[in-house]
């Protein structure tokens, strides 16, 4: 069975690969059943007409060319593969901003030692975790082993730790702190805006780590202007491969921002995981054994 792959290999991956499939990287696609991808191109598609099942060595699936692909193409995303790294960055994102380490250390650094903010407690203190997938879970039970009053926001219920709630206006409704773990599909893009970010308490901290477009850009941009105690703190950004065009969020005293290196761009060691995770699931599919992260299509059409 052909297997086209797009983008470098690990040497580890490759040989484990080789054992159940012949490798493609370029040339005659026309044999090619599995395609292993970070990104694909309508391009690439059309060279492919015996294509059957694509895996993305990517967690989210929102950049694929969706109305290209043919519905009898199976899809698998490597949903979980950075969980562990994401969960804790955005763990670190929201106890740097909540207890004022940033707003403490810009001012050390200019040689400003007034104490002019309180460091307020996490503990029982209501915290919004929006999105209960594998990073979403996980933060969620980090949260409310420091004692904070979590409520879980998702689609379909979910138990653990938290309040689940299928309201976005009850999660968010007098929280001091809220995690963003969605993941972008046409329900999610653009969900939360202004309305929903005012609900919050005047200071609280809101931290994105899922997608840049389920928050509402202009919405996120007036509320830190509005309020000079609220912190926007996010790994994520709407310019995606140029983040100059979100400079005016930069520039913002109460913006905590970070060039998108919670996962496997910001580490080696978590993208070797990465793919090793999606190999593990095209080995799964090479031996008919059961395949993970299977996608719906109308989730993205």
């Amino acid at each position: 069975m052909e297997l086209y792959v797009n983008f470098n290999l690990p040497k580890e991956a490759e040989e484990e690969l080789g054992r159940y499939y012949k490798i493609v990287k370029g040339g005659d696609l026309s044999g090619v059943e599995v395609a292993f991808v970070y990104r694909l191109s309508p391009e690439e598609l059309k060279k492919m007409p015996k294509l059957k099942f694509i895996q993305v060595v990517l967690a989210g699936l929102d950049h694929l060319p969706w109305e290209h692909i043919p519905p009898h193409v199976v899809v698998a995303g490597n949903a979980g593969s950075n969980a562990d790294a994401v969960t804790e960055f955005a763990l670190g994102l929201l106890l740097a901003s909540y207890k004022r380490i940033i707003h403490y250390s810009e001012k050390m650094r200019r040689g400003d030692y007034d104490k002019n903010l309180e460091v307020p407690l996490l503990q029982g203190k209501k915290v919004a975790v929006l999105g209960l997938g594998e990073i979403g879970i996980r933060v969620a039970r980090l949260i409310a082993a420091l004692g904070a009053e979590v409520w879980g926001f998702a689609r379909t219920p979910r138990e653990g730790p938290w309040r689940f709630t299928s309201s976005l206006e009850e999660a968010l409704r007098g929280a001091k702190a809220a995690v963003c773990a969605l993941p972008l599909t046409r329900r999610t893009r653009g969900l939360i805006r202004y309305e929903h970010l005012a609900l919050m308490a005047d200071d609280g901290v809101f931290v994105n780590v899922g997608r840049a477009e389920v928050v509402d850009r202009e919405g996120a941009l007036r509320i830190v202007k509005e309020r000079p105690r609220f912190v926007f703190a996010s790994d994520v950004w709407w310019g995606r491969n140029d983040f100059a065009k979100d400079a005016e969020f930069f520039s913002l005293p109460n913006v905590v921002a970070t060039p998108w290196v919670a996962g496997g761009y910001g580490s080696e060691e978590v993208w070797r995981k990465m793919v090793m995770d999606a190999v593990k699931n095209l080995i799964a599919y090479a031996t008919g054994g059961p395949v993970r992260n299977i996608a719906r299509r109308d989730d993205y059409l």
